[in-house]
């Protein structure tokens, strides 16, 4: 190589003349290139990035570099990106990268618009780059807020009506199995949420939070299918696997485990539909699928390759080789196109999904009487939240124009495999009564918009392909209004569904077409933007809508859309383009405490999912916090506050009830209402119930009073309304008023009653509360509810004024008893470094000095080695203090915490509970936060604030006045974040509508 002058090796050379030989090296290169400068690396990537990847070199620098020794670096061996960017490869990537968490079929939207976050197995979207948090809460409040909601899995339990309901009356609560026993949830025109739990465990061992839903029947069923009933049970993925097991454990069920046989032949079948080889995942035991030539899965596709082979026989005998290589070519091509027309894109997208039926999980008791199918990751589940959710439904769906077919043709078309998968509705819609049901499906579609109050009913519909009805741009929207259609009062539809058939669900999925055949339908339109018209070989999408009942305050009322898989993102981006804002999980989290919308299981304090997640977020907690500087960091010890990252619940409890083993959160909507009247926040049903019972003179007289106290001793709950108290126990020829209207207005006994039985259960109990504060500040999670005494209650009831807005009660500084000992641990910990690197440095002088330097350069393995013993030997030396060493961390760590086993009730007041989720409430303009107490210190502290007020414990049936601030005050508490001594007076509210 040729070299300039002034030209040398770099490193043979000092660091303080290699900036002088660089200068030297500049200007010499100048001169040689006639003056021109000679072209230097970005100042982004003039060492680090360079040095570590040399192609990042200007091309016109890498010949150079390649001829100073960069040949000897190691070329990458990953492909080039217009390889990676092929379909078929992106598409194998995004199947490799779904391994340990699964992609909702929205992700790469989501991706593209939302930080995600990967949680219980899925990649989940967050919350929104280009959105705050105000815009998806005026999303859900005033117009529309769009959530997929696909993570919830599926259940479906098959078998006799009665066993299954002797089976999750185990598991229930009186008052949730009286709600499943209603004829409307078991004909399937209503789905209800309900509360699990721990077999035979009730109020005890809650496991989440359910969403049941009866299949109808239909008049065609024979008699054994007649006998048989279907339940659909949707549940959070954090709780998934604890509804199994509590399933399983009632039951009596045991795992059904997939032959070799079906699932090779399941494999060639998916292979002839241009579909590659596919593992189940959700089963969590690996399934060897073999590859064997000439199994099919039809006698079709058997002829298909059988006249194929015959045809290139043929071809091979009359043409010489080279002709014969062209035309295998040829034929492999159009096999390739083939298959991309038939959708084999899509099935490769629900590679990771168990897909088709025959894949899904499956368990069945011992004589078979009762199965259980676990669908998840094979329904699509969409939320919308708003007052415009169903404006944003009428605009994005358009119902499907279904004709009979005659049945001699449907008979005929069923013998054949492609008219089934493609013409699935002419299957299903094969007579005249199910053609008037759809119709009859339709007319209520279009009569909904004017019954909001209406809830959780179940509307199936068949639509249109949403593709073909797509706007062309995003847009604006009508709002519907009540003139507008007319009015319905009782769900009196059909409710079958094709979605129910999981024969039809496959045919539905794999009979899709692709996105280039609409596409190309959609520009053969003469006016560009225009409606397709509806053509009889169209697709139609069966969907169900599941409205939901407003939570607080007449917020958070929206509709559900389940529909098949591989439909996701047909079904997503009309409802996009029509009006719906993106939200992700942490919109839910804010709607939980703006709307007091349900808490899903990893929130809750009584469930194995909860216990869980904040084992794991105290983790991540603690591991934040201590990643600051010292000098960044609150000390929790001066401030008193011994469980910063997390809330104690059973700790919490055994200090007001020693001996608590198990806790569980009050979820009795009667006791609560009680609780909630005695705090001053009752529901407005609840008082006007109130003033009714006042009013009469004699308790014993009142119809509900009656019904109520029979219900007690029969051992039921009343689940009757106010509006048929009077009316006595429902029948099952109306029980729509028994669960229809919200659980706020149901009746209860007397106070009395209601507060002994409070009194009963206070034995670890907790309370779910959302807090109010009364002046500036905000609440952060796990801030402590403390229980005012009697002298800051009186206090501030005879300074509250509107000038007065201090708030004067601090707590004093703790002293900081681990400050010495921190202190010692660093002195400490820097004696025994200095002493291990001295000792280190000994002893490779030691080997050098006994090692010859000369022949140590020759062999450097030698040196190497007698220095990595030597150093071996000072460690096996000095075990105690290297291990002293290495656990400095930990211990440095603990002395900056309070020490666990200290009293909880270490401050001037005593904690009650605490805060998980606090922040500025929109709603209210006012800083809020959601959290539990404990029963009796709520108890406690009602009692005191009457006594204090003047008030009589017996006159608890008065109502409060909600215009006067201060009787809407006057149950306050204290709470305090755990960064600050400073106490805040907060309004609590017994939260009722999300229980």
């Amino acid at each position: 190589m040729e070299e300039l002058p002034g030209q040398c090796n770099y490193l043979a050379l000092g660091a303080a003349r290699i900036q002088e030989i660089k200068l030297i090296v500049t200007k010499l290169e100048k001169c040689e290139h006639g003056g021109r400068a000679f072209q230097n690396l970005p100042r982004h990537m003039q060492r680090r990035t360079v040095s570590s990847n040399p192609k990042r070199l200007p091309r016109c620098l890498q010949e150079r570099h390649m001829r100073e020794g960069g040949a000897n670096v190691k070329p990458s061996h990953r492909p080039r990106r217009k390889y990676r960017r092929r379909p078929s490869n992106l598409l194998a990537e995004y199947n490799r990268r779904q391994k340990d968490f699964v992609w909702l079929e929205t992700h790469i939207w989501h991706a593209k618009r939302f930080h995600m976050k990967r949680q219980w197995g899925y990649a989940l979207p967050d919350t929104p780059t280009c959105k705050g948090y105000r815009a998806t809460l005026r999303a859900a409040k005033t117009s529309c807020l769009l959530q997929d909601v696909s993570y919830l899995c599926c259940i479906e339990l098959e078998g006799p009506s009665m066993s299954l309901l002797d089976g999750l009356s185990c598991m229930m609560q009186p008052d949730s199995l009286a709600l499943l026993n209603t004829s409307q949830v078991q004909h399937g025109q209503q789905w209800i949420s309900v509360m699990l739990f721990e077999p035979g465990r009730q109020p005890y061992g809650a496991l989440g939070d359910v969403d049941i839903q009866w299949h109808p029947k239909s008049s065609e069923m024979s008699e054994t299918q007649l006998d048989n009933s279907k339940i659909w049970i949707w549940v959070h993925p954090s709780a998934h696997g604890h509804v199994i097991e509590a399933l399983v454990q009632v039951f009596q069920l045991q795992k059904i485990t997939i032959q070799s046989k079906d699932a090779t032949t399941q494999e060639t079948e998916m292979k002839m539909d241009g579909t590659k080889n596919i593992e189940c995942d959700t089963t969590n035991e690996d399934v060897e699928l073999k590859d064997k030539e000439g199994v099919c899965g039809t006698v079709e596709i058997m002829e298909n390759l059988s006249n194929e082979n015959a045809q290139n026989e043929l071809l091979c005998t009359t043409l010489d080789d080279e002709s014969v290589a062209e035309n295998k070519k040829n034929v492999k091509h159009q096999k390739g196109r083939k298959d991309e027309n038939t959708g084999s894109v899509d099935m490769l997208k629900l590679g990771k999904r168990n897909i088709p039926h025959e894949r899904t999980p499956k368990y069945a008791s011992s004589d078979n009487s009762i199965t259980m199918t676990l669908l998840k990751d094979t329904l699509n589940r969409f939320r919308l939240t708003g007052p415009r959710s169903l404006s944003v439904l009428m605009a994005a769906f358009t119902p499907a124009n279904i004709k009979p077919e005659p049945e001699d043709n449907i008979h005929s078309s069923c013998d054949k495999s492609n008219d089934s998968t493609q013409l699935w509705w002419k299957q299903c819609y094969h007579n005249e009564e199910r053609v008037r049901g759809h119709h009859q499906q339709v007319s209520a579609w279009k009569k909904l918009a004017s019954s909001h109050h209406f809830s959780r009913v179940v509307l199936p519909i068949t639509i249109r392909d949403p593709r073909v009805t797509l706007p062309h741009k995003k847009g604006f929207f009508a709002t519907l209004t009540a003139d507008y259609v007319e009015s319905i009062e009782h769900p009196d539809w059909p409710v079958v569904s094709p979605l129910y058939d999981r024969g039809l669900r496959d045919i539905i999925t794999q009979s899709k077409e692709p996105d280039s055949l609409i596409n190309k339908r959609r520009s053969q339109n003469l006016v560009p933007g225009s409606d397709m018209p509806e053509i009889p070989e169209e697709n139609r999408l069966p969907i169900l809508l599941l409205s939901r009942p407003p939570t607080f305050r007449k917020h958070g009322s929206g509709w559900d859309i389940v529909l098949a898989a591989g439909w996701g993102m047909s079904v997503w981006m009309p409802l996009v383009f029509c009006g719906g804002a993106a939200g992700g999980q942490q919109e839910s989290q804010n709607l939980n405490m703006e709307m007091l919308s349900p808490m899903p299981p990893h929130l809750l304090p009584d469930t194995p999912a909860g216990s869980c997640y904040t084992t794991w977020l105290g983790e991540q907690r603690r591991i934040q916090f201590f990643r600051r500087p010292p000098a960044s960091r609150y000390n929790f010890i001066k401030l008193g506050v011994q469980y910063p990252f997390y809330a104690p619940w059973k700790k919490l409890l055994q200090v007001w009830e020693p001996g608590t083993r198990d806790i569980f959160v009050l979820r009795d909507t009667r006791l609560l209402n009680g609780l909630a009247q005695q705090a001053g926040n009752a529901t407005k049903a609840f008082k006007k119930c109130i003033l009714k019972r006042k009013a009469d003179n004699d308790l014993d007289e009142i119809p509900c009073k009656k019904l109520q106290m029979s219900l007690e001793t029969t051992g039921e709950i009343s689940s009757c309304s106010r509006d048929d108290a009077s009316k006595g126990p429902h029948t099952e020829e109306n029980p729509r008023k028994s669960h229809i209207c919200d659980t706020q207005s149901k009746e209860l006994p007397s106070h009395r009653c209601s507060i002994e039985e409070l009194q009963k259960l206070s034995h670890g109990c907790l309370v779910m509360v959302k807090l109010i504060l009364q002046y500036k500040g905000i609440l952060e999670p796990c801030a402590m509810i403390y229980l005012p005494e009697e002298e800051d209650i009186s206090t501030r009831e005879n300074t509250m004024k509107p000038t007065d807005r201090k708030e004067g009660i601090t707590e004093l500084l703790h002293n900081d008893t681990q400050s010495e000992h921190r202190l010692k641990l660093k002195v400490e910990h820097n004696k025994i470094k200095g002493r291990i690197q001295h000792l280190r440095r000994k002893a490779r002088s030691k080997v050098a000095r006994e090692k010859d330097i000369v022949a140590a350069i020759q062999s450097g393995e030698s040196i190497k080695k007698a220095t990595a013993d030597a150093l071996d030997k000072i460690h096996e030396q000095n075990k105690e203090i290297l291990a002293k060493y290495s656990s400095f961390q930990e211990e440095m760590e603990n002395a900056w915490l309070m020490k666990i086993n200290e009293p909880l009730q270490c401050c001037s007041r005593k904690i009650m509970g605490y805060i998980i989720n606090g922040n500025f409430c929109q709603t209210l303009g006012r800083g809020a936060g959601i959290g539990w107490v404990a029963l009796k210190p709520l108890l406690h502290f009602i009692n005191l604030c009457k006594k204090i007020s003047g008030k009589n414990v017996e006159s608890s049936n008065e109502v409060q006045n909600d215009d006067n601030t201060v009787d809407a005050w006057r149950y306050a508490v204290l709470v305090r974040n755990p960064s600050s001594l400073q106490y805040h007076w907060a309004k609590m509210v017994i939260v009722v509508e999300s229980q």
